[in-house]
């Protein structure tokens, strides 16, 4: 990955600084601050996203205590989850950028009960920070229970530079290009493929299929029945593309991916 070279990149994608006289809502509140953006990014980081503690190794033990006595129990019984592909993550890169369509709230553990432990271990989740980061006890609830981290949607770049920061810690990151839950796989945005320019992380496609009808938008569980998890194999930026040219190519694997056949093999999660 190319972090040895100053974040020139970054500092593009960031945005730089906002011209004088102009004013931009700040969607994080001040004790969940996002990363810093702008000149130097790579260089001054500047604060954490969330209390370091909750991103160390007795949190890390402790989030998956909770995860396999209580969150993957209750969501297997929900949605009956059948898993394709995460056998082959085992021999993919990390650390790495997972990519999914989003239609529910059970995407999130869906996909990390579905991940290898020793790339659910090291993967953080991009949360919307004006739906989870608003009150602190939420915040710390999500963050200690799925491992997420405060993603600011807003245009100005700080979401993708806290995103960056934590790709050059290690970590791989689970970030919905459509942004908010969506029906289908259309409407992904370039932020994913401009960071993965910026950073040359690999990019691995994940379709989740079938929760729209369990969990829809704006409403609770309606119903158990059966969802499906496929990861398709990595994806690697090439230097010369422009981001909406990434961003179609990891849709299209998404897409290819809601395609598939019941015909390949799945395995239950």
């Amino acid at each position: 990955m190319i972090f040895g070279h100053g974040g020139r990149g970054l500092e593009r994608l960031a945005g730089g600084s906002q011209p004088r006289g102009t004013r931009t809502r700040t969607a994080t509140p001040t004790h969940w601050p996002t990363q810093r953006a702008g000149q130097e990014t790579w260089r001054a980081p500047g604060p954490a996203a969330a209390a370091q503690w909750t991103r160390g190794p007795s949190a890390g033990l402790a989030r998956e205590a909770l995860q396999q006595s209580l969150l993957f129990p209750v969501t297997r019984l929900v949605a009956h989850p059948q898993v394709h592909g995460a056998q082959d993550l085992h021999h993919a890169p990390q650390p790495a950028l997972l990519t999914a369509n989003h239609a529910s709230d059970l995407d999130t553990p869906l996909i990390l009960a579905a991940l290898p432990y020793s790339w659910r271990s090291r993967t953080l989740v991009g949360a919307a920070a004006d739906r989870f980061y608003r009150r602190r006890r939420y915040a710390l609830a999500s963050t200690l229970w799925i491992g997420t981290f405060p993603f600011d949607r807003e245009g100005d770049g700080r979401g993708l530079a806290q995103a960056s920061a934590l790709l050059r810690e290690g970590w791989n990151l689970l970030l919905y290009p459509q942004g908010t839950r969506s029906h289908g796989v259309g409407g992904f945005r370039t932020g994913v493929a401009r960071l993965a320019l910026a950073t040359d992380a690999p990019i691995v496609p994940v379709h989740v299929g079938g929760t729209a009808l369990l969990m829809p938008k704006g409403r609770g569980l309606t119903q158990r029945g059966t969802a499906t998890v496929r990861f398709g194999r990595p994806l690697l930026p090439a230097g010369t593309e422009e981001p909406h040219e990434l961003s179609q190519r990891i849709a299209d694997a998404v897409g290819d991916l809601a395609d598939a056949r019941p015909g390949s093999p799945l395995r239950p999660a």
